[in-house]
């Protein structure tokens, strides 16, 4: 039988997967539905104080991205809870935990870190968090704080210290992908003392123009989340958890149980999902999780520990992988159809037309290994 249990930094989840903090996790009741419909864990927006700078806009703040008319991403100027501090401690975290899923609390990382620490009391102190999440990293804000500090290692040191001298739950750190090396930034998360780290928060992007009218689809910088930025996440998921001992929450573009897998075979415990739920409602949490525990029994793994950062070690230096020996594209006259996909995006000409089917030049293809992901009719084989 699968178990999909799994511990994050000293804390159980029912399975690995996390309502990530975003506009499904507005209040207690979203946060709730989430729980009930299946989910390991849940994070509300983040929770700071009310200022200028935690409203948002309430006049557009949402855009979908494009391609080929098919959405791939999206770009929201979200702040942070727009619901008082007192609000959350008072009732909507209370209604959030009748879900049944683990509370992971994000909290806001304030301007000086003795500011944090007493907003982290202040939320432990309330009874319902099970695990802090420390935002350091939201891409929005003019100043001082989000990425402001998360792009800073030695900001980030300082505020999960002064959050851990008081934690007595796990403490966790969310990340900014805003950053050339995000290595540096996690070490300083567990040199401060922190439990795990969360990778990561949004990519700072902008929206895009209304080419009829000259006017921004969107009129500020926002956080680019959804399945395009899987990639960048994927790289610093990797580079963090080869290089830094310390248990990972991962989230960008889980949209599928394809994804889940994917991040715990980097080194992920927890994965986090917001775009997936925005997209097709609470459902699609029930519809993952039991399209992950298929592919688990189909593999008969029993446990994710099985195949977390299994991918890891085959990862290597472009340096080294030149020094591999060469492959090159091989052509099934059965299956091919003559389409000419192949030929159009082989750049190296290694491809020509023949009477029934297309054929390879072994001593001109490069082995790139673009031609068979576009092959139709998966006439390529790779050897």
């Amino acid at each position: 039988m699968t178990d999909l249990r799994v511990n994050f930094a000293g804390v159980e989840f029912r399975n690995p997967l996390v309502l990530a903090s975003a506009t499904p996790g507005w209040d207690g009741e979203g946060l709730k539905r989430a729980g009930l419909a299946g989910i390991g864990g849940v994070v509300p927006k983040t929770i700071g104080p009310v200022q200028d700078w935690a409203a948002h806009p309430c006049n557009g703040r949402l855009q979908l991205i494009k391609h080929g008319g098919k959405p791939i991403g999206m770009v929201n100027l979200e702040l942070f809870t727009t619901m008082a501090r007192e609000a959350w401690i008072e009732k909507e975290l209370a209604i959030a935990k009748e879900g049944g899923a683990a509370m992971q609390i994000s909290i806001l990382a304030m301007p000086q870190p003795e500011e944090t620490a007493k907003l982290v009391q202040e939320i432990q102190d309330a009874g319902m968090a099970d695990i802090l999440e420390l935002n350091v990293s939201c891409p929005m804000p003019a100043s001082t704080v989000g990425m402001h500090i998360g792009k800073n290692a030695k900001l980030t040191y300082e505020q999960t210290k002064a959050a851990k001298s008081v934690a007595k739950l796990p403490l966790t750190v969310k990340l900014t992908p805003n950053v050339s090396d995000m290595v540096e930034i996690a070490s300083a998360v567990k040199e401060g003392g922190g439990d795990g780290v969360v990778i990561s928060n949004s990519i700072r992007s902008f929206a895009g123009v209304d080419i009829e009218t000259g006017m921004p689809l969107l009129r500020g910088y926002g956080g680019y989340s959804g399945p395009a930025i899987k990639p960048v996440i994927m790289r610093h998921l990797s580079e963090v958890a080869r290089a830094v001992k310390i248990p990972i929450s991962a989230i960008g573009g889980v949209m599928s149980f394809k994804e889940i897998v994917e991040y715990i075979m980097l080194g992920a415990t927890t994965v986090q999902t917001c775009t997936a739920v925005m997209w097709n409602g609470y459902n699609i949490i029930t519809k993952i999780l039991k399209d992950l525990e298929n592919w688990m029994d189909q593999k008969g793994y029993q446990s994710l520990d099985e195949i977390r950062g299994i991918a890891l070690p085959h990862i290597a230096p472009v340096e080294e992988l030149a020094k591999l020996p060469s492959k090159h594209a091989q052509i099934d006259p059965d299956k091919c159809n003559n389409c000419g996909t192949c030929m159009r995006v082989c750049f190296y000409r290694a491809i020509s037309a023949g009477d029934n089917a297309h054929c390879v030049k072994e001593t001109d293809c490069d082995g790139c290994g673009l031609c068979p992901q576009w092959c139709p009719t998966q006439a390529i084989q790779f050897v």
